[in-house]
């Protein structure tokens, strides 16, 4: 016990407020969504409470564990689940259900559905992290060999998982491994030359893209969406002109209207009339925007800065190649996922299945970014000053 107490008081208590904020204004709101009746008599309060404990435990166990536990662990979490990825794809339907078209869940009878793919993201992480500290170790001098030899490392862990992942299909969770691995390979000391050149391939597509767009409108739905299947096409359209594709485009618009309704303070919880689909889910916000009002979405959006800077002054402080990229490839992903979904319930973001952190209904994302959270506080132990 006394050691329990000793290692409690190693966490970082701003961190752990933050999340019982979040788990509170989750179970309000998700309570609150489901009141619609469009879903039924499923109670996703009871689930995401379940689910929170289990988080809390894992982050917990997490945080106990020495960061060197966590470095040396690190291969054989990622070749886990990329087995389970591999193993996903050929599971009869019993065991992994196609799903609105997408096939991305074990179902586990007494668990409920698990995700590989959320827990492959961590993996990336801290395989991407070791492989950065593998290569600065080795070469004391870095070269211009040496730095492609270690983006090539990189994306080699990521390309075979991030095909098997967009196949399911989900390309959200492709977008979160590249925006992991990018976060890295800027921490990576790679030179200059290099990281301005990698930066640019991508500054260079998307300004053809949005030249295409606005010069070339016929070019770019006749050629470049054609490249997209079905519903990325209808999500991609939805979210250029929702005016003119209303189907599409129909979360977005009843997203904005449900927030734009809440005004400064909200309708009160339990008083949003506004209907949208996954409403407890990847549209919590909507919820939060309508029913809380301005006050809360900023209030929730604010601790959301606060989580990541404690997450960045964390690796900061540690002086460690390791946990600095660990870091930093979690907070970009966190704070990919918190802009992409707040952005697509204001019709900034195109919509994608991408949950907003800690706060949408959901086992798979919630445990991963627990699992996050716990080796942060894990490193915290170690180098906290």
């Amino acid at each position: 016990m006394n050691m329990i107490i000793k290692h409690l008081k190693k966490l970082d208590w701003i961190i752990m407020l933050i999340l019982a904020v979040f788990f509170t204004t989750s179970l309000i709101f998700i309570y609150s969504s489901q009141q619609t009746g469009q879903y039924g008599l499923t109670n996703f309060v009871g689930k995401q409470t379940v689910y929170y404990v289990i988080g809390f435990v894992l982050m917990f166990y997490m945080s106990v564990l020495d960061i060197e536990q966590i470095k040396k662990f690190s291969w054989v979490f990622y070749v886990f689940c990329l087995l389970s990825i591999i193993a996903l794809k050929f599971a009869p339907d019993n065991i992994a259900p196609i799903i609105n078209g997408a096939k991305r869940w074990f179902t586990i009878p007494g668990i409920g559905s698990i995700q590989p793919s959320e827990f492959l993201r961590v993996a990336i992480i801290l395989l991407a992290s070791y492989l950065v500290l593998e290569h600065q170790n080795k070469h004391t001098f870095n070269t211009i060999r040496s730095d492609l030899l270690l983006v090539g490392k990189l994306l080699g862990i990521t390309l075979v998982p991030s095909f098997l992942v967009y196949t399911q299909p989900d390309t959200g969770m492709v977008i979160l491994y590249f925006i992991s691995i990018v976060a890295i390979i800027f921490l990576a000391n790679l030179q200059t030359k290099l990281i301005l050149y990698l930066s640019l391939i991508p500054a260079v597509f998307v300004s053809f893209l949005l030249y295409l767009y606005f010069q070339l409108p016929d070019v770019f739905k006749n050629y470049v969406l054609s490249f997209l299947s079905g519903h990325r096409q209808q999500r991609i359209l939805g979210w250029l002109d929702p005016s003119t594709f209303k189907d599409e485009g129909y979360q977005s618009m009843q997203s904005l209207l449900a927030i734009g309704s809440g005004g400064l303070k909200g309708k009160g919880i339990g008083q949003g009339k506004v209907y949208i689909p996954e409403k407890h889910s990847d549209f919590i916000f909507a919820t939060i925007g309508e029913e809380g009002g301005y006050v809360i979405a900023v209030l929730i959006v604010f601790l959301f800065f606060i989580l990541m800077y404690r997450v960045i002054k964390i690796g900061n402080e540690s002086n460690d190649p390791f946990c600095a990229c660990v870091c930093s490839g979690i907070v970009a992903v966190l704070t990919f996922q918190t802009f992409q979904n707040i952005g697509m319930t204001i019709g900034l973001m195109p919509v994608k299945g991408i949950a907003l952190p800690f706060l949408s209904y959901g086992g798979s994302t919630l445990l991963s970014n627990m699992i996050l959270i716990g080796i942060v506080l894990s490193i915290r132990k170690k180098y906290r000053r």
